[in-house]
């Protein structure tokens, strides 16, 4: 059995990291017939890798083959864990419904309850560990005590969302998706990602016309696609998307039809094209080409791809799971600089994550004494100008992977603990 202090040389890790994360998005695409010939700790490293891009209630359901028996332990439990835990969702997506519908509060559940009401996932298959909300400004205050009302305290609240937490919230969280494992709340006024430095906003375009009181959907499928688009835009730029987010814009595309495309790509309001969802589309096409019909996006994701930023655009062909994720080992120094539209905004970029703003830095120090994976890491707790100089050594390993690769060594099945 491995113990938490048995990672091996980097060079090792780094191996399995992209060897097992192209595996795993091979077999939730397409699986095959016969195991990987993978050795034990690859095995363990597949299980963070799992856990980390969130597809292991995917792949419980969807492997043709066995692996060995702790690895079919795991997937048994992360599927059971997950129904729970989206069970749990569900039951409260009901009880912000009902204690909106009271408080004449218009509600929009985002992302991943939105394809919970589609039902393009069977139960336990799509982890469920954050409730996004969208509400009018003006609705923002009734909106809190509606999600006071029940149950859930105030927690770190930041640029992009309020934030809320059930109470009695320690520390302490089992590996991967667990029943114990809190699920939070997240109130949105806006929707707008950091690209890297400017602002996309989508806001105005998701709430649906209506204004009726209660949980709504988003004012179409498109508007839906169009959301996922820019918020895994967002994790790509950062370097720490997930296959789940992906899968979720195959499954998604699927079901759309040439006017939900054009809804979901069609140009901000600078007038200029969806050029921020040529990278997650392009990475989707690649990943799920069953699923997304390439003929059907090709016009519409090919003006996106020449309307990104020069150095984004060459990067499109040789972009690739394992590089804009958490399975890339190695802490970014710059990540999404790529994306900036001008020289000017590549050193703006550049020296806001030398010196970012003071409210940044309050978020960011709050989350690193709240969050489980920073907690841990000495380096998180640097000052970041010791950070800045440790990348001349060479760049430090990912808190959050680093997190997850430790508890998949030391993971037992719940019948062996």
């Amino acid at each position: 059995m491995h113990k938490r202090d048995e990672l091996p040389a980097w060079p090792v890790v780094r191996r399995a990291l992209a060897r097992t994360t192209h595996r795993l998005a091979q077999e939730v695409a397409a699986p095959a017939a016969q195991a990987p010939a993978w050795n034990e700790f690859e095995w363990r490293i597949a299980m963070a890798v799992s856990v980390m891009h969130g597809v292991s209630g995917l792949l419980a359901g969807r492997l043709r083959w066995q692996g060995p028996a702790a690895w079919q332990a795991f997937l048994e439990e992360q599927l059971e864990q997950s129904r729970r835990r989206e069970a749990r969702a569900r039951g409260l997506l009901r009880a912000l419904d009902t204690e909106a519908r009271l408080a004449g509060v218009p509600l929009l559940g985002l992302k991943g309850s939105a394809l919970l009401a589609l039902g393009l996932y069977a139960p336990g298959e799509r982890p469920m560990s954050d409730v996004d909300l969208l509400v009018h400004p003006e609705h923002q205050d009734r909106a809190d005590a509606v999600i006071r009302s029940t149950g859930y305290l105030p927690g770190i609240d930041s640029s992009r969302h309020r934030a809320y937490e059930p109470p009695g919230l320690g520390l302490a969280r089992a590996f991967g998706e667990h029943e114990s494992n809190p699920t939070k709340i997240e109130l949105h006024v806006e929707i707008q990602e950091r690209l890297p430095v400017r602002q996309v906003d989508i806001t105005g375009e998701l709430m649906p016309l209506r204004s009726a009181a209660g949980l709504q959907g988003y004012a179409s499928a498109g508007a839906l696609m169009r959301h996922l688009l820019l918020h895994t835009a967002g994790n790509v730029c950062n370097r720490c998307v997930r296959l789940i987010q992906l899968h979720d814009i195959a499954v998604l595309g699927a079901e759309l039809d040439d006017a939900d495309w054009q809804v979901a790509l069609a140009p901000t309001t600078d007038g200029r094209p969806a050029w921020w969802a040529a990278p997650p589309l392009t990475l989707a096409v690649r990943l799920f080409p069953r699923q997304l019909d390439a003929q059907k996006i090709q016009r519409p994701l090919q003006t996106a791809q020449a309307a990104c930023p020069a150095a984004l655009r060459r990067s499109l062909p040789n972009r690739s799971l394992s590089a804009d994720s958490l399975s890339h080992l190695d802490t970014p120094m710059l990540p999404g600089i790529e994306w900036s539209q001008s020289a000017p905004e590549a050193l703006a970029f550049a020296w806001r994550r030398l010196r970012p703003p003071r409210d940044q830095r309050m978020t960011q120090r709050a989350v690193v004494q709240r969050e489980a994976p920073l907690v841990a890491s000495a380096w998180m707790h640097l000052p970041r100008w010791r950070k800045a100089l440790s990348f001349v050594l060479g760049a430090p390993p990912r808190a959050q992977t680093v997190y997850h690769l430790h508890h998949a060594l030391a993971y037992q099945p719940s019948s062996s603990a």
